[in-house]
Parts: C-alpha cells; structure tokens; sequence
C-alpha cells in the first residue's frame, strides 16, 4: 500500500463508494432497490491514523479518517477539475484573496450552527506560528489573515502577496466546530465537526468506528444527506499494515475497500474486484543538506543520484507498473501539465564514482570512502508501506555500498517518517529519506523544500536552492500558463542539483469488494452508498 507523507487540496478526501452486501458488483445507479438502509462499510488504513485532529496532521491515514468527520469549504471534481460547494454555496478568488460564503443551516455534531467566525478562525488557528499547525504554509499561507461577517455568512481570507492556488489550498482544511477549537488536544480522539459521521469508538493500531449523525443535509455538491438511502449508519477503519493481509481480508468480504499495490494486485484483479485507480508518486528521494551532512555538498547528491539507476529503481519500486515520475507535482487533478523530470542526472556509476573522488572521497583501505579521515556513513530512512519497497530500498543499499558509502538503512510506518523528517527532534539523524510528497499544484510543495528546517518551519532537507526559490518567488507573480512553465523552471533547478529526486509513479488503485463508485475518485468526500 502506498502511503504519503502529505496529501492536500480535496485528495486528501475518502473514496465515494456503493457497498453491496450481494455477491455481484453494481453501480449506484443501477437501481434504488438496491440499496440498503443503515448498512455498514469498512475500509483498510496501512498505518494507525495517530491524531485525528484535521488542524493537526498530514497523515494519510488520518486523512481518510478526517474526510468522514469534517466538511471541507469546497471539493475539487475529479472528472472536470472545477470546484464545487459543500461548506460554501459561492466564493469568489483573487490573487492575494480568497471570499467564501457558507451555506445556511449548517450545524456542528453537537447542534451548535456554524458560523462565519467559527471558519474563519479554523485558519487563524492554522496560520497562528505558535500552534505549530503542519498545515501551516502549504494549505494556509502562514501570512494568511482571516475575517468574518456573520451576518453575511463570508469567510474572507487574505495575504499581502498573491498567494497561488490559494481557493483550492484552503479548500483542503477540515472545519473543526469552536468547541473543537478551544480543546484542540481533546479532538485527537473525539470528533467536532460538520461532517456526516462522528466519531464512536478508538481503538489505536486497531480500530477506528464511526456512526452517521441525524440531520445532516449540506454534502459535497449537495448530493449527499443523512436520509440518502443507501448512506451506511456506521463507518469502521481497520489498521491493516500488511497488504497481503488487507487483500485476503477483500477477497473474503471481511473488509469493503482497500489501497493495495505491488505483487498482491495480480490476485485481486484475477478476482474481478471493481476499482479506483488514480497517478500518485511511488518513489522521492530526499538528502539531508544540514550543514557537516556529506549530502549537503551536491557533488556527493549527483553522484549518489546516479549510482543508484533511476529507471531500474522505478521499476523495481513499482513492481513494473509505474514509470519514472514526469514532474514533482504530478497529483491528479494536476495544476500545471509539465514534464520536468528529464533535468535528473542520468545514471552513471563510474561517473558517480569519479566525482566522489573529485569531492575529495576517496576509497579507504577496507573499500570505504574517506574524506579528511571521515569515513563516507549515511543513514537512510525510507517508508516501507511495500515489499516493493523494501526492495528497492535494498538495491539502493546495495548500490550506495558498491560506491564505497557505508549505509545504515531503517524502513517505517508514515507516523515513523512523520516524526523523523517534521518534528523537528531528529533534523541531524538521517542522511537520505524515501518519502512521497502528493501534490497536485507546484505551490503547495514550497515550505517543505525551502525555508526554516522542522522545529522553525518544514523543510526537513535543510535545502538552499536560489534557482529554485527565484523561480518561485516568479511564479507567485503570474498566471496560467505563464506561471505555470516558471513552475516548471523551479522543478527543473531541484533536480539539476539533485535537491529533490523524484524516482517513480505508478497507478494507486483502491480495490473495492462489493462495491462500485459514485464518483471516480478517492477524493470526494463520504459519498458512500451501502447496498442490499
């Protein structure tokens, strides 16, 4: 299963599914007969969920959990792009603004309204530095000012400079209820929201149970409503860390849906089981470029770059299904339509070897590199969600070895990675890092790889690229497809220096049992539909 460091804009939402408790497969609309009332669903998560606060993660797992619990402003469609209510029945964008205008009779889990302040101050909450929000800077810009006219019912959000993407960045927050606001430890565990469901049960490394509320009546593009037939009464997510576990448990209908790829998609596709299948990176490599690291000299990141063969990597990652990725913001719905990747170093060993002996790393008496009797150690982190990448890790491992590097390698779970590359309490512990950054706009990336590193800001790398953050501060400035090839020029300055590598994509395809899709999508939000 693959698993994202972060996941913004409307994919970080829940798969829009109809459920069937028959043996065929259907669609939701084949027929109303078929679906069923206060039926149930339950869905694999790779990795405990960890907090569910939505102000307080970039969790995947979390996510998913979150998209049942929290209304978004708007969603992005996945067929068209276009942007569509929920909170908000309009809004209007501008550079530098973003004005939404809330439905009216929305209500909190605890029957409290919603109002325009309550938003609002959900992204004060998030720009406010001192509530160290990880959200902060990619979904909401940390200048980013917030007002609110209640007797209006707009939301006005503002920077001092154009912000881009801005409308469908904010659109990404989950809108916590002002209790949640002022207990915001409380609901990393408990739930205040808008949302369809509340929380009921948790079960950390477990289980997480979700019930549908009364009343609800203001879903995704007003399609959805807590009398919709078909709408499940609970809602179960199951930590599952296996996937080969995660797909026997699909082909015996004990689970609805799961996220699966690798070696057990052979066998569930052979099992006719429906599908979701969206692009998502697979493979993105990081250096760490703390000052005294060996990868903050680029010789050393181009030449452990092209020891390592990207294309062979990419295949051996994807277990042959993906490619090299095409661009770093390659998630669908994509911003920008670029192909910036092919400014990555070609690989080349013997040339990666001869510059680290240019770089002054030269092979000791055991086979080992040394550098002003310093011997060449990296440790590598990377997140195993996969035996694919497990490894592909092991083929790096092996190839950074051969180079004469002495690599230590240790794989975890995404709240692993979380806390190695953004708590801030590990900045200097890691040398390379495998962890996939999902974003479909070239903006959202920004605070991750530049600016303050983890403890002061997000970029974990401690990456200094002026080409990048020139073109960046270009790209701010325009529009359309103007903005969108100096984007293009701010990939291409990362990886001519080889700050960030972004090695594979591949399909992420959610197998469904029993199951079939209202929308094409995992990004949707709880457009679930449970059938007889």
């Amino acid at each position: 299963m693959n698993r994202r460091l972060v996941t913004v804009l409307a994919l970080m939402g829940s798969a829009a599914l109809a459920l069937s408790a028959c043996s065929g497969e259907g669609s939701a609309g084949s027929g109303g007969d078929e679906l069923a009332k206060d039926g149930s669903f339950s869905m694999a998560l790779d990795s405990d969920p960890g907090t569910l606060s939505p102000l307080m993660t970039v969790s995947t797992s979390a996510s998913r959990v979150i998209n049942y619990l929290y209304d978004r402003m708007v969603f992005v469609d996945p067929a068209s792009g276009a942007v569509k209510p929920w909170l908000a029945e309009s809004w209007s964008e501008q550079p530098g603004e973003v004005v939404y205008t809330l439905k009216k009779g929305i209500t909190c889990s605890s029957g409290e309204p919603l109002t325009a302040q309550t938003v609002a101050d959900n992204f004060t909450f998030v720009a406010d530095k001192a509530n160290n929000s990880p959200l902060r800077g990619f979904s909401v810009p940390g200048d980013l000012v917030a007002t609110a006219d209640d007797t209006t019912g707009t939301v006005t959000l503002k920077t001092p400079t154009p912000s881009p993407f801005m409308l469908v960045n904010t659109a990404s927050i989950g809108i916590l209820c002002q209790s949640g606001l002022k207990k915001p430890d409380a609901v990393a565990t408990e739930s205040d929201g808008t949302g369809l469901f509340t929380l009921a049960e948790v079960v950390p490394n477990d289980h997480y149970t979700l019930t549908r509320r009364a009343g609800y009546s203001w879903g995704p593009d007003n399609q959805t409503t807590s009398e919709t037939l078909g709408v499940p009464k609970e809602v179960t997510f199951k930590v599952i860390t296996n996937p080969s576990t995660a797909a026997n448990l699909l082909l015996s209908g004990e689970l609805n849906a799961a996220v699966i790829s690798g070696a057990d998609e052979d066998r569930l596709a052979s099992a006719g089981l429906a599908t979701l299948s969206t692009d998502r990176p697979m493979g993105e490599m990081f250096y760490n470029q703390l000052t005294g690291k060996p990868a903050s000299d680029p010789a050393v990141r181009l030449a452990l770059t092209k020891a390592v063969d990207i294309p062979n990597l990419a295949k051996i990652i994807t277990a042959d299904k993906g490619a090299v990725s095409k661009q770093l913001s390659g998630v669908s719905p994509v911003g920008c339509q670029m192909e910036t990747t092919g400014a990555l170093p070609k690989p080349d060993f013997d040339g990666a070897a001869a510059a680290l002996t240019a770089a002054g790393w030269v092979p000791g008496a055991n086979g080992k590199r040394v550098k002003d009797g310093k011997v060449l150690e990296l440790a590598f982190i990377y997140n195993n969600a996969t035996d694919t990448s497990n490894a592909a890790a092991e083929f790096a491992q092996q190839q950074w070895t051969k180079l004469g590097a002495s690599v230590s390698i240790k794989g975890g779970d995404e709240n692993f990675m979380i806390e190695q590359l953004l708590s801030g309490k590990h900045n200097a512990d890691w040398d390379i890092a495998w962890e996939n950054v999902n974003v479909s706009v070239p903006s959202t990336i920004v605070p991750l790889i530049s600016g303050p590193a983890p403890g002061e800001g997000l970029n974990f790398g401690s990456i200094r690229n002026a080409g990048y953050e020139s073109s960046v501060a270009k790209a701010s400035a325009l529009t359309g497809e103007q903005a969108c090839a100096a984007w293009g020029e701010a990939e291409k300055s990362l990886f001519t220096s080889a700050d960030v590598v972004p090695f594979a994509s591949a399909p992420s395809t959610t197998y469904l049992h029993k199951a079939s899709a209202v929308f094409d999508t995992l990004a949707s939000g709880p457009l679930v539909r449970v059938k007889r």
